[in-house]
């Protein structure tokens, strides 16, 4: 029986998919409210230069994500209180992201060279939180790669078809770059499809398919809740605790990180 990330002492968690709309964010922002409400101390990290995580919680009064890799990338010393915003639910902070220009302003080559400082400040951080919850860019760049190597574990996210077969393999072969760059073994914990709809017949022959990765897998139901809550910068335990979804996430939690699977 696998262990929950919590038994494994993996407490930096990095959500990670190179293709977006998978529901990424939405995940982070359900994980990371949904481990503050059972006692647990978060930290968010707003990886993606999109800001949809910041945009959700707020969170712009402090410096941000991009700053922060540029700090790093000069070799300066940081201090983490002028990034993390405190509080933005009760016992879950968040390290924002504001600049959507940042793949502009900062070459691949740059955000590489902020890899290491940046591992560096996690390990400082994790000491204060347990757990770190990254959401990552829905790319394959540097920027990707940096936060997956700063990382304990990877959970990803999917859908129920094809695209989804042939992106794994590719984010798998891409933690497994990360580790031997970093030399850890860098966990890729578990699957979350979001989106389930178990009335389709093609659902279980993608089931069996992804099966055969052996990595745990967890089904979040295709649930109005979900984006209603989005759309009103509430958490689903928020706008709807009693629904499907929010059963879905629960079982995520309880089992895929405080308990085991």
């Amino acid at each position: 029986m696998a262990q929950s990330l919590k038994q494994s002492g993996l407490n930096v968690v990095t959500v990670a998919n190179r293709k977006g709309g998978v529901g990424k964010t939405s995940s982070v922002i359900q994980i990371a409210s949904g481990l503050a409400k059972r006692g647990e101390r978060v930290l968010a990290i707003d990886g993606d230069p999109q800001g949809n995580l910041t945009l959700f919680f707020g969170g712009k009064d402090k410096s941000d994500f991009g700053k922060l890799l540029e700090t790093l990338m000069e070799g300066k010393k940081v201090n983490a209180e002028e990034y993390i915003n405190r509080n933005v639910r009760r016992r879950l902070d968040i390290l924002p992201a504001k600049n959507r220009n940042l793949r502009l302003e900062m070459h691949d080559t740059d955000i590489s060279g902020s890899s290491s400082g940046f591992a560096s400040f996690i390990d400082a951080i994790r000491k204060h939180y347990d757990w770190v919850i990254i959401d990552s860019s829905p790319s394959n760049s540097p920027l990707e790669r940096l936060l997956i190597c700063a990382s304990d574990a990877v959970i990803i996210p999917l859908e129920f078809q094809l695209f989804s077969v042939s992106g794994l393999d590719s984010i798998l072969d891409e933690v497994k770059y990360c580790s031997n760059e970093t030399k850890k073994d860098i966990k890729v914990h578990s699957l979350i499809f979001t989106k389930a709809e178990n009335r389709l017949n093609r659902v279980n022959t993608y089931r069996e398919v992804f099966s055969s990765f052996h990595i745990p897998i967890f089904e979040i139901c295709k649930s109005e809740y979900i984006s209603r809550s989005i759309e009103k910068s509430r958490t689903i335990w928020e706008c709807g605790p009693l629904s499907y979804a929010a059963r879905d996430y629960a079982r995520v939690i309880d089992k895929g990180f405080l308990e085991t699977l």
